[in-house]
This record gives C-alpha cells, structure tokens and sequence, in this order.
C-alpha cells in the first residue's frame, strides 16, 4: 500500500490573524499600508508616529452610522455578562461594601 505524498499529507493550514494594531510608526506605513487602513476601518482611527515625535491620526471615513464595530461588539458582550450576572442572582455591593473592596485591595484592612 503506497503512503500519501508529501503534498497530500500536508495539514491545510489557515493563517491567524494578527491583531489590530491601534499606532503605527511612518515605516509601517510605508511597508504596509493595507494592514494600516484595514485597522483604520474596523478600529475607526489609528495613530502614525513619525521620528521626530509628531503624531497623525488616520481615519475612516464612512457615510455608516456604526462606524466602529469593534467597540459595538465589546458593548454587546458586556450587556450579555451583566445579564448573565442577573440571572445567577449576582447583587452588586453597596457604597459602603465598595470602599472595605477598596480598603482592602490597597492593604488598609
């Protein structure tokens, strides 16, 4: 029985993406302009940073209302953990039990 060859047996692999990057420097903007806009787009604005210590903003500009989806997104998902918190029976501390949270992560109490 013949085994695969070398190119069948090669997993498909799939690329991950890198994370959006929220400042760029003028050489990344000149090597790689695409992952600038790209970040533009869904972040909604970037910063440039030259040598010299200026800093430009770069953004997308578009006729959609939610132009930042990214933030649209982490929105979402904060609404569904405080909903998921309710349904546990979760009570947020009062006035008084934040200040003893506060006294005692700073090593007061």
């Amino acid at each position: 029985m013949k085994t695969a060859s070398k190119k069948a047996a090669k997993k498909v692999r799939v690329r991950s993406q890198k994370p959006l990057r929220r400042e760029f420097t003028v050489r990344d903007m000149n090597r790689s302009g695409a992952e600038l806009l790209e970040a533009a787009r869904k972040l909604g604005r970037v910063t440039v940073k030259s040598r010299s210590g200026e800093v430009f903003e770069v953004r997308a500009v578009t006729d959609s209302p939610t132009a930042n989806v990214l933030a649209d997104a982490v929105l979402k998902r904060m609404r569904q953990h405080r909903e998921r918190l309710a349904e546990v029976g979760y009570k947020e501390p009062s006035p008084e039990g934040w200040e003893v949270i506060s006294q005692a992560i700073s090593g007061e109490r």
